[in-house]
């Protein structure tokens, strides 16, 4: 093996362990939806993705995006990040016919952990995608989730989430998924 394949082995793993250094996945549920999501900490930018399924509603979510992310002094109990995420929604409609559409939202995400009960923290994030970013047979879309979280050990939450996803259809037409309470968990490594 010559110097140049070894240093780009190198490069790769290197590059790769400060990615896995840094990155979350985390996955929440009820008796009739599942999601999951995972984020990419590069420092001050992080790539993000999920799915999810409703069984009642027979839709399916899915999304990658990019944000720009800080936190207070580099570790302090204010994280937040705006950013961008492309949706792909695959729905069954009235007319019985299973829609792909696409959106491209932008919003971000907030989180804040309490100096008093440093295990305790409050997250939340809103997506929004209008008309004009809203593709396919879409109108527009929005998405938003607020969870109270504990940390139970030093690299893992375990959470109560609120959320909702509507997506409204240029006839005028809406599906409202994910939509209630959840429990989930999610672990950094």
């Amino acid at each position: 093996m010559n110097l140049n394949v070894k240093a780009v082995f190198l490069a790769f793993g290197l590059l790769g362990s400060s990615i896995a250094g840094a990155s979350t996945a985390g996955v929440n549920l009820t008796n009739e939806t599942v999601q999951g999501d995972f984020n990419l900490d590069m420092g001050s930018f992080g790539i993000n993705g999920g799915v999810s399924h409703d069984k009642d509603e027979d839709t399916s979510t899915g999304y990658v995006g990019l944000s720009v992310q800080d936190s207070e002094g580099g570790s302090g109990p204010l994280q937040v990040g705006i950013g961008i995420r492309l949706y792909a929604m695959d729905a069954e409609l009235e007319n019985d016919e299973n829609e792909i559409s696409l959106a491209l939202s932008l919003g971000g995400w907030y989180r804040y952990t309490l100096q008093q009960a440093n295990r305790l923290s409050v997250y939340g994030s809103v997506y929004y995608s209008p008309e004009i970013l809203s593709f396919t047979n879409l109108d527009h879309m929005y998405t938003y989730d607020f969870r109270l979280e504990y940390m139970t050990m030093r690299n893992a939450r375990a959470y109560i989430k609120y959320g909702n996803t509507v997506i409204v259809y240029d006839d005028n037409s809406r599906k409202e998924t994910n939509k209630g309470f959840s429990i989930g968990a999610n672990v950094d490594f």
